[in-house]
């Protein structure tokens, strides 16, 4: 029969094994994280860069990325991810541009080398005049 002594030695036993499984299971998951590619040799690099995202409904939009120097314009809906177009000209993406009040699409029509009606709606009188002649 066992006594309380043997009661107690082996729940000291388990204990012990489950600080050891533990132990060895945190250490495991330690070494996985420092050693692995996700924070190594790639730290401080941005390969994919999200440069403008224009919303065309609440579950659909239009995305520019810069993937390692190369511009592509895609199109994200809940059922899909869509390239639309790659972007070969230059670009000058500094926040100033980015931040213009004509927004994403006279920006996209700017670089696409496309004439955009947009903005137009805040010009004088007078600039359409010239814009007429």
């Amino acid at each position: 029969m066992n006594t309380s002594a043997d009661i107690w030695a082996a729940f000291a036993r388990t204990s012990a094994m489950l600080a050891l499984v533990l132990a060895v299971l945190v250490l495991g998951f330690y070494l996985i994280k420092r050693f692995s590619g996700i924070h190594g040799a790639k730290a401080g690099k941005n390969f994919i860069r999200v440069l403008c995202v224009h919303h065309l409904s609440p579950k659909e939009k239009l995305v520019l990325v810069d993937v390692l120097g190369d511009k592509i314009l895609i199109g994200v809906t809940p059922s899909s991810i869509s390239k639309i177009s790659s972007i070969d000209k230059d670009m000058d993406l500094s926040e100033q541009v980015l931040k213009k009040e004509s927004g994403f699409k006279s920006f996209l029509a700017e670089k696409l080398g496309k004439p955009s009606s947009y903005g137009t709606e805040n010009m004088s009188v007078s600039e359409e005049k010239n814009n007429e002649d």
